[in-house]
């Protein structure tokens, strides 16, 4: 009989915990993408406050790794922000980088790596970036998966929790499957049990298409001329063939 005290009293503390980390969440995120591989990338997590107005109501639960990482992303040169709006407390992580590789490695991160106690989340997203050649151009390809699919059936703890995805990338967006376009940014929005697949292409400076189209026309213009002299040469050789008959 203690066992099953035991263990209900055990699912009953993880069913709180995951209510205070996750339960009627938001999750925004806005990623730039610039035509020479630099950028910058907002991650916004928003959390329901228990005590409409007071953000300090806010589960401890949430607040640790939220500051733990806010000091990760300051120690990288980002910045932190707090703010509250309609009963929700924000915060918001905003890192700038220098090169797709870093880019990627922010995209990996989140308050999660701070939370010693792994507490289940709602959303489980998957984003990089690639550098690609397609046709004669090089390109920037972002892909991925964004996703509030329930795996642990909680609606009532996460029925509200919904999430946003903004990519913007100036130098001009060549495709993107699915999503909301406006101009050169496209948004991709799911709220609970949704997911959705990420799939845009876009260009990236004229310097670097330059470097990566050149040695495609270079070696284009070399091959029609080789065919040329080939042509040319056959019939040189033909000619006195001819003539002695």
């Amino acid at each position: 009989m203690s066992k099953i005290r035991h263990a209900l009293a055990l699912s009953a503390l993880l069913s709180i915990l995951t209510l205070l980390l996750s339960g009627c969440m938001s999750v925004d995120r806005q990623f730039q993408l610039n035509g020479d591989g630099s950028g910058s990338y907002t991650l916004t997590l928003g959390f329901r406050e228990p005590a409409a107005g007071d953000p300090d109501s806010v589960s401890e639960t949430a607040v640790v790794p939220l500051n733990a990482f806010a000091d990760r992303v300051h120690a990288t040169g980002g910045s932190t922000t707090r703010s509250e709006n309609q009963g929700y407390a924000y915060w918001i992580f905003t890192r700038p980088f220098v090169s797709v590789e870093e880019a990627n490695t922010f995209l990996q991160e989140d308050p999660r790596q701070d939370d010693s106690k792994h507490t289940p989340v709602l959303y489980h997203d998957s984003l990089r970036v690639t550098r690609e050649t397609q046709l004669l151009a090089t390109v920037f390809h972002i892909k991925g998966t964004i996703s509030l699919v329930d795996l642990l059936d909680n609606a009532q703890a996460w029925r509200d929790a919904t999430e946003r995805l903004t990519i913007t990338m100036p130098e001009g967006i060549i495709s993107a499957t699915g999503g909301a376009r406006q101009g050169e940014s496209v948004t991709y929005t799911i709220h609970y049990n949704e997911s959705a697949q990420i799939d845009v292409v876009g260009r990236v400076s004229n310097s670097q298409n330059t470097l990566g189209v050149a040695p495609l026309l270079i070696g284009g213009v070399c091959g029609v001329l080789a065919l040329a002299l080939l042509v040319v040469g056959a019939r040189l050789l033909r000619r006195p063939a001819v003539r002695q008959t």
